[in-house]
């Protein structure tokens, strides 16, 4: 497997590019797996990268402008986010619609949450309808849900359809959410990516999916499983590549 892990100002940043090293060098140790490793040195805030031929054979570890940067040179690939799928929709514990722009105004007075369906890391916030409102957001393709309270969030680990990893990033960490729930939103989700993470909230109704990641950039919240965390940044990379690819 060969890896072109993103450096920004000489520095490795990310937690998943550090966590990464170390499992290759763990399963060179256990296993004598040989990878190759290229660092691509970046500049903070750059969106254009200068990649080479000879890069293309490698997959690309880093932020998210990297990895898209990388996408769109060799493949032409504009990567977009998953957000909540609709295989999930029934374990959401909210209302979800994924709308035009052009339909806003046909929504129900309210307070909701709002996310790009076209751009990852793109618009993400609450949005309120009322007599007042005013769409100002750009022309596009959005998911939008009720806003409810979410008192712990977790992120689960997902390769091969199996759960591998459950870590705390955010909330009441003793608020753990139930597995069987989690089970059943692996198993409904059919078209899931190889690798990929289940983001899950807990709060007094249940638990209930709050959205999901391709394995490209996503942070790791001290996972820890070396012996997979390789093949799961490759193997989902290259699936990601010839589901998409353009050219």
């Amino acid at each position: 497997m060969k890896f072109l892990i993103q450096k920004i100002n000489g520095e490795i940043e990310h937690d998943f590019s550090f966590t990464l090293l170390n499992a290759i060098k763990f399963n060179s140790w256990l296993h004598k797996e040989h990878n190759v490793i290229k660092y691509f040195n970046t500049i903070p805030e750059q969106m254009e990268f200068q990649f080479k031929d000879m890069h293309r054979t490698y997959v690309p570890v880093g932020s998210v402008e990297f990895v898209s940067g990388f996408l769109v040179h060799f493949y032409g690939i504009k990567p977009k986010p998953i957000n909540v799928p609709e295989e999930l929709f029934e374990f959401a514990n909210r209302n979800i619609l994924n709308i035009n722009h052009t339909v806003i105004d046909s929504l129900k007075h309210g307070k909701y949450f709002i996310k790009s369906n076209d751009k990852i890391k793109g618009l993400a916030e609450v949005f309120k309808i009322d007599d007042n409102h005013v769409w100002n957001f750009k022309d596009g393709n959005y998911q939008i849900s009720d806003v409810i309270c979410i008192d712990s969030e977790w992120r689960v680990f997902v390769y091969q359809g199996k759960m591998v990893g459950l870590q705390n990033y955010c909330g009441e960490f003793t608020k753990f959410p139930c597995i069987d729930a989690i089970k059943n939103m692996i198993e409904s989700y059919k078209s899931a990516p190889i690798a990929y993470t289940l983001d899950v909230g807990v709060n007094d109704e249940g638990t209930f999916v709050i959205e999901c990641h391709q394995f490209m950039s996503v942070g790791l919240y001290g996972f820890p499983d070396h012996s997979i965390l390789p093949n799961m940044f490759y193997r989902g990379f290259k699936e990601y590549v010839i589901k998409n690819k353009l050219k």
